[in-house]
């Protein structure tokens, strides 16, 4: 199916997402379900409040109206609410800002066109208290976090885009793509992409949760980033791609122990942030850092892939009376089977307490399978066209090391846009295309179609997010499509004859 995407062409057009119901949202969500034939706009801080439950069906589209400062849209999941963002493969719950049509046009690397996903919970940080989730205004009650239920259950976020957010709410002072604060680890997240945020891409801010299958891509500050005690124990498959033509991005993973400004700490220090991650990819910029230990971080990291960054890990030495040096001391940070490619150093110690600190990292690197290995068959180079819309260069990093990227197909905004050699072709030399009738619409065991005829049309219909449902060629006017096993949502329908492009939307309802 995918290699008979690759040989038709055919265009996005934003005439389906205008067809669907527009719902504005602002303020409390109350429990609601919010469904795949609507697209909602989120104005302002809309909160999924303390007994509440906000219910995403597979297939929706979120988007974030423009504002910055207190201005600014954001999914905020408050201390004692739930998110359910159950989206599959086949029909992706997507954020996004208002301003995107969905139809390839958005160059990859836009950033800050709203604000994200904060999610707050009851679980244990080492802030030493209740705290305030950065990058909202101090005056908002409900953007408290951390409490001592490490089992806490903020809801499901699977199979979750979420994309060119990040505005700014002051100098320096930003929202990240997925902000976690204190969230315990009865929540689900698995297989979510952050795309092009302004900020850091994914942030934990303590907590116990755990994160599987996450796509970080084209941010404009670090990847990963955990502090505050963050220690969820079951992460796995994280794969990070930093914005190689545009030449942004810091680093990989940014991890600190602690990163509050005003002390305010645990007396103990306690839970240390020792999370763990099983196979883990960063594709850099070069020049820079795969990942960065310091502030008093611990962690486990295993079967990793670091490619085109200068220095793979760097662990620091610079505070007291703990920091991340001291961790690997005590075995509370540990590193294994961690490979570089296109890189100048694999391990690096920072500090100037311990005389020998590099020797010794050089000694455990050489015992734990940390090297560089630059014969390894992937390729960590890409780039995309003049406007940003198609990778023209593709990645690939399978490998038996690190998170791999199959898990990345047929769902992912990446995918959609080329970056691992598949993904949406884009038409070429046509004009106006014709928009065609769709019978009944919506529909819900089948639609049929009426479609120009000269000598048969090739034809495929996508989700909303690009990717490929069904695809055939008919040599007839009228085309019947069976839609009974397909989820709610929107489809687009596209074909061509070689001459005359064609396009219409279905909408599909249970």
């Amino acid at each position: 199916m995918r290699a008979t995407l690759l040989l038709l062409t055919y265009c996005f057009f934003s005439v389906g997402i205008l067809a669907q119901n527009t719902i504005t949202v602002a303020g409390s969500t109350g429990t609601t379900t919010w469904t795949a034939d609507n697209v909602y706009i989120l104005t302002g801080y809309v909160i999924v409040e303390s007994g509440q439950t906000l219910t995403i069906e597979p297939g929706t589209v979120v988007k974030g109206a423009p504002g910055s400062g207190v201005d600014a849209s954001a999914l905020i999941v408050a201390k004692g609410g739930e998110l359910i963002a159950d989206g599959t493969a086949e029909a992706p719950i997507i954020f996004t800002f208002e301003g995107d049509p969905l139809d390839g046009s958005v160059a990859y690397d836009t950033r800050g066109q709203w604000g994200g996903i904060i999610i707050l919970g009851d679980a244990t940080t080492n802030f030493g208290g209740p705290a305030q989730i950065e990058g909202i205004p101090t005056d908002n009650n409900l953007a408290e976090y951390g409490g001592d239920n490490d089992a806490d259950n903020s809801g499901i976020l699977r199979y979750v885009s979420i994309r060119h957010g990040g505005i700014e709410l002051g100098a320096a002072n930003e929202i990240n793509g997925l902000t976690l604060a204190g969230v315990g680890s009865g929540t689900t997240l698995d297989h979510i992409e952050i795309v092009s945020n302004l900020d850091d891409g994914i942030e934990f801010f303590g907590g116990a949760v755990s994160a599987t299958h996450i796509l970080v891509a084209f941010c404009g500050d670090d990847s990963f980033d955990w502090d505050q005690g963050y220690h969820g124990a079951n992460n796995a498959h994280w794969l990070a791609i930093q914005d190689q033509p545009g030449l942004s991005g810091d680093r990989g993973g940014e991890l600190d122990g602690d990163d509050s400004d005003d002390g305010n700490v645990s007396a103990d220090e306690m839970p240390l942030a020792t999370p763990t991650v099983t196979g883990w990819t960063i594709v850099g910029v070069g020049g820079g850092q795969g990942l960065l230990f310091r502030n008093g971080s611990g962690g486990h990291v295993s079967n990793g892939l670091f490619a085109n960054v200068d220095e793979g890990i760097e662990i620091e030495d610079k505070e007291s009376p703990l920091d991340a040096f001291d961790h690997y001391l005590t075995g509370d940070l540990t590193l294994s089977n961690i490979k570089m490619f296109n890189c100048e150093d694999a391990l690096d110690y920072d500090g100037t307490d311990v005389e020998d600190g590099d020797a010794q990292l050089d000694a455990y690197a050489a015992d734990n399978g940390i090297e560089i290995l630059n014969n390894l068959d992937i390729d960590d180079q890409f780039n995309f066209d003049a406007a940003g819309q198609q990778a023209t260069d593709p990645i690939n990093v399978d490998s038996e090391f690190g998170s791999g990227q199959d898990w990345a197909l047929g769902w992912t905004f990446c995918d959609e846009r080329a970056l691992f050699g598949s993904g949406v072709s884009q038409i070429a030399g046509f004009g106006a295309r014709a928009e065609v009738l769709a019978f009944p619409n919506p529909c819900t065991d089948a639609v049929s179609v009426s479609i120009p005829h000269h000598t048969g049309s090739h034809w495929v219909m996508v989700n909303a997010n690009g990717s490929l449902i069904q695809s055939g060629f008919t040599t007839q006017t009228s085309l019947r499509i069976n839609t009974a096993n397909l989820p709610s949502g929107m489809y687009f329908l596209r074909g061509t004859d070689g001459q005359t492009p064609w396009a219409t939307v279905v909408t599909k309802r249970n």
